[in-house]
C-alpha cells in the first residue's frame, strides 16, 4: 500500500542488459525443482512455486502479471479487475487481496482481520490463475486494534504469548489462519505475503530490531506451517526499495520461498530499485516485484515497466500492480505491459511445464566416487570471487548435487570472472580434481563461452588447469587431471575461470557447485 506520504522521489541512468538465451520446455519430471521450505507442502504448492522459479528461463510468457483487487473486508471486489481487462483485453494471472485493516478499530480485534475475499480467490484459481494474500494488521499492541502506521513499541512481545500484545498477535494469527484454511481445503496455493516493507518506519512492524524481527517471522512460519498444518502457503519477503536494510530483516532461505520489492517511483529503473534488485536476486530465491506503481497517478506510463523488466530485471518471476489511482487502467501503457510477449496473463499459466535453458534443463551427472571437498550445502564454505560484482553466495536456483551452489554475478565486459577458495591444502596421492559449473541464462555471454578448472601450487602459486571447456546455462563438468602437477602437497588455491565469449556484454552470474577429488 502507498499513499503521499510514503513516497520517496529520486533520480537515476539505467542500466542495460543483454538479450536472453534460447529456452527448451520439459516437463517437471526432467527439469531441476525448486521446492518450497515447507517439506509437506501440497503438490499444487509446490508445482506453482517451481514454475515461477523458471519463468525467467523462457524467451517469452515469462513473467506473471499481477494485481492488487482490495481490502478484503473494506473495498475489494473485482472491478477494478474488469477495468484492466477492459483496458488490455487480459486478465493478471495473479489475483491479490488484503485480509487486514489495520487502520480501523473494534472491540473484537480479529475483526479487523477478514477472508471474505476467499470466494473470489477461489474462482480465480478454478479459472487458471495464481493468488496472492497480503495482511495489513492492526496493532497488537492496542487492544482494539488500529496503529497501522505506529511502531510498536515492545516488537518482542509478539514472541511471548503471555503478554498482552503477545495473546492479541495469536488471536490474529488464528483468525488469518481459518481464511488460509479455507483456501486450503478448496485446493488453493498461496502466495502468503505477511510483514511487507518491513524496512521502511511507516507500518507498526517496520523498521524493528532485525533479530527480533527474524524470530517473530519464524515464530509464525512454525505455528502456520507446523501447528496449524497450513500446506498450501509459499512464503514472501519483500522489501521496500527506497529504505536500507533490505535484507537485514530476511528470515533466512529455510523461513522464505520467494523474495520481493515494493517499489513505486516514476522511474522503474531508478538507482533504488536497482541496487534493490540486486540485493534481493542475490539471496538466491525466485524474485518479484511484490508491489508496483507509479509516484505521479493518473499520469504514468506503464509501458516503462515492461522496458525496465527487460533491460534491468529479467530475474523477475511476478510482478504485481496496486489498484486505485495506481493502477495500470486508471494510468496509460496498461496495454502496452500487458501484452508483451513477457508477459503471462491468466490463460497463460500452465504449471505442468517448465522451462530450462538451451542445452537440457539438467546438468549431466557428474562421476560418482572421490571425496567432497566443497558441496556448499553449508555456505560458501571459504570460497571467495575475483572480477565479479556480486557474491558469492550460497543459493538455491541451481544445484549440480544436493540443492545448493555457489553463485556469484558478473559483469561480462571486464573479462575473465573466477570463483575460488584460497587456502593450503594437500592433495597427495589424488589423481583428479573434478567440479560443476554453469552460467546463468540471463544476460549475453557470447559465442564460445568457457570455463576451466585449476589450482595453484608451491610458493610460487603455480598454475596448472584442465583446459577450456565450453560453458553454457545447463552446466558443464570440468575435471582437471593431477598427474604432473608439481607441488601437489601445497596446493594454494583451487577455482573456476569463466571466460566470456566473443560479443559478451551486459551482467548475468556464475555457479560452481560439487567440487570432488579423486
Amino acid at each position: 500500500m502507498r499513499s503521499s506520504r510514503f513516497r520517496l522521489a529520486s533520480t537515476a541512468a539505467a542500466t542495460v542488459l543483454a538479450a536472453v538465451t534460447a529456452l527448451t520446455v520439459v516437463t517437471p519430471a526432467d527439469a531441476h525443482t525448486v521446492s518450497p521450505v515447507n517439506a509437506n507442502a501440497s503438490t499444487a504448492t509446490r508445482d506453482v512455486l517451481n514454475w515461477l522459479a523458471h519463468l525467467p528461463n523462457r524467451s517469452s510468457n515469462r513473467i506473471a502479471s499481477g494485481f492488487f483487487g482490495g481490502y478484503s473486508n473494506s473495498g475489494f471486489s473485482l472491478n477494478q479487475t474488469e477495468e484492466l481487462r477492459s483496458a488490455t483485453g487480459q486478465y493478471p494471472a495473479i489475483l491479490s487481496c488484503d485480509y487486514g485493516s489495520g487502520w480501523a478499530t473494534n472491540s473484537d480485534i480479529t475483526a479487523l482481520v477478514d477472508h471474505s475475499c476467499n470466494g473470489a480467490l477461489k474462482s480465480w484459481w478454478a479459472s487458471g490463475g495464481l493468488v496472492t494474500i497480503s495482511v495489513h494488521l492492526p496493532s497488537p499492541a492496542n487492544a482494539n486494534g488500529g496503529g497501522l502506521n505506529t511502531p510498536m513499541g515492545n516488537f518482542a512481545d509478539l514472541l511471548n504469548p503471555s503478554t498482552a500484545a503477545g495473546a492479541r498477535w495469536r488471536q490474529l494469527q488464528d483468525k488469518m489462519a481459518a481464511g488460509l484454511q479455507d483456501l486450503e481445503n478448496a485446493g488453493v496455493p498461496v502466495l502468503f505475503r505477511p510483514f511487507h516493507e518491513v524496512n521502511g518506519d511507516w507500518f507498526w512492524w517496520g523498521n524493528r530490531d532485525p533479530n527480533t524481527f527474524k524470530q517473530v517471522w519464524q515464530q509464525m512460519y512454525t505455528y502456520l506451517t507446523g501447528t496449524k498444518g497450513l500446506d498450501n502457503l509459499l512464503w514472501v519477503y519483500s522489501a521496500d526499495f527506497s529504505r536500507g536494510n533490505r535484507t537485514a530483516y530476511y528470515p533466512g532461505a529455510s523461513y522464505t520461498d520467494v523474495v520481493g520489492m515494493d517499489a513505486y517511483d516514476d522511474n522503474p529503473q531508478v538507482s533504488g530499485i536497482q541496487s534493490a534488485y540486486a540485493e534481493l536476486v542475490g539471496l538466491g530465491k525466485p524474485f518479484a516485484f511484490a508491489e508496483i506503481g507509479p509516484d505521479s497517478q493518473g499520469s504514468f506510463d506503464y509501458g516503462r515497466w515492461i522496458t525496465a523488466f527487460q533491460q534491468s530485471y529479467p530475474k523477475t518471476s511476478y510482478f504485481l500492480a496496486w489498484n486505485d489511482g495506481w493502477g495500470p487502467a486508471r494510468n496509460s501503457g496498461a496495454s502496452t505491459l500487458f501484452n508483451n510477449s513477457w508477459i503471462a496473463n491468466r490463460g497463460e499459466v500452465d504449471l505442468g511445464a517448465v522451462t530450462e535453458p538451451a542445452g537440457g534443463g539438467t546438468t549431466t551427472p557428474p562421476p560418482s566416487g572421490g571425496t567432497l571437498l566443497n558441496g556448499f550445502e553449508s555456505g560458501t564454505e571459504g570460497w571467495t570471487g575475483a572480477n565479479v560484482t556480486g557474491g558469492p553466495w550460497q543459493v538455491t536456483e541451481w544445484a549440480s548435487q544436493g540443492t545448493r551452489a555457489l553463485k556469484s554475478d558478473v559483469n561480462l565486459g571486464a573479462g575473465a570472472a573466477y570463483l575460488k577458495k584460497t587456502t593450503t591444502t594437500s592433495l597427495s596421492g589424488r589423481t583428479t580434481l573434478r567440479a560443476t559449473a554453469r552460467v546463468a541464462p540471463w544476460g549475453s555471454f557470447g559465442a564460445g563461452s568457457q570455463a576451466k578448472l585449476y589450482v595453484k601450487t608451491g610458493a610460487g602459486w603455480q598454475w596448472f588447469d584442465g583446459g577450456s571447456v565450453a560453458v553454457t546455462s545447463a552446466g558443464v563438468n570440468l575435471s582437471l587431471s593431477l598427474a604432473g602437477v608439481a607441488n601437489l602437497g601445497d596446493v594454494r588455491e583451487i577455482g573456476v575461470q569463466f571466460v566470456p565469449g566473443s560479443g559478451a556484454g551486459g551482467t548475468s552470474a556464475v555457479y560452481v557447485d560439487n567440487v570432488t577429488v579423486q
